[in-house]
């Protein structure tokens, strides 16, 4: 195993910082594959935002060799991440399923329609799922654990980040006066500048709601090739 000191920080990097880099588990768990599976010379730290108590992006450049050979070194560590496709099923009604209407800077958009989803910030992935969909949809939506299927998991942006997402669905029977009030509700975390309008729409819809995210599609895809079955 490489020594610590092969880790180095950018001179502009608040110190305070430093010991919550080194102990954040989404760092910690690239830092031991890189050192498993390549030859790691040196990783410098180029830059680390902290969200609150949670240590929250970190880019990376590592030096490293496969085979031999130097590989690209910049990577974007954030963690893990969870979404859930909500399939709701009311009597006389086609399945619906829910959509959160927000802003993503990275995007630049202010108005992206994508399943609810969230950061594992250290919990599981079913834990963290039931969280978000308490704060992003709402808790009188009654998901319980043994309502979560698991789809898939896969990483959405390997050549630069280090994301992996838990594709999940939940199948919920409820009355059609729940499902109207959840059509326009506006939802979110004050605290972490979150300001979310849910959109209720039929399931068969989601491919035409325009330009969105591989998790929402991804996750339509899976649900229908599973009913397939």
């Amino acid at each position: 195993m490489e020594p610590m000191d092969s880790i180095s920080f950018a001179p502009d990097i608040d110190p305070a910082l430093h010991a919550r880099v080194l102990a954040a588990p989404h760092f910690c768990r690239w830092l031991e594959g890189m050192r498993t599976r390549f030859t790691l010379r040196h990783v410098l730290v180029r830059d680390a935002v902290a969200f609150g108590t949670r240590m929250g992006f970190i880019m990376v450049e590592a030096d490293a060799l496969h085979e031999g050979k130097s590989v690209p070194g910049l990577a974007l560590l954030r963690g893990d991440s969870v979404s859930v496709l909500l399939v709701l099923k009311c009597p006389g009604y086609p399945d619906r399923t829910i959509l959160t209407c927000e802003a993503r800077v990275p995007v630049a958009r202010p108005d992206l329609l994508a399943l609810p989803a969230g950061m594992l910030d250290g919990g599981r992935f079913v834990s963290t799922a039931l969280r978000e969909l308490s704060e992003e949809v709402g808790a009188d939506l009654q998901v319980h654990e043994h309502d979560l299927r698991e789809l898939t998991h896969v990483w959405l942006s390997p050549g630069g980040c280090d994301e992996a997402i838990g594709l999940y669905y939940a199948e919920l029977h409820i009355d059609e006066s729940l499902a109207r009030s959840l059509a326009g509700r506006q939802t979110g975390l004050a605290c972490e500048h979150e300001h979310i309008r849910l959109r209720v729409i039929d399931l068969a819809d989601v491919p035409g709601i325009g330009m969105t995210d591989a998790k929402t599609l991804l996750s339509w895809h899976m649900y229908h090739a599973r009913q397939a079955r």
